[in-house]
């Protein structure tokens, strides 16, 4: 079975995931998570996602 992950790794996860599916365009991928494009650049930068 999987660990579980924290709600942090689980949104880590999921903003990597999807900017790697759309290829790095910051706001298709946060019009996809709900998010605004403000708070997806600082969740990047928090969790350490520019790369």
């Amino acid at each position: 079975t999987k660990p579980i992950l924290s709600l942090e790794e689980q949104e880590r996860e999921a903003i990597g995931r999807v900017l790697e599916q759309n290829k790095g365009n910051r706001k298709l991928t946060a019009e996809q998570l709900g998010i605004s494009e403000r708070t997806l650049y600082r969740k990047i930068k928090e969790y350490d996602l520019e790369n």
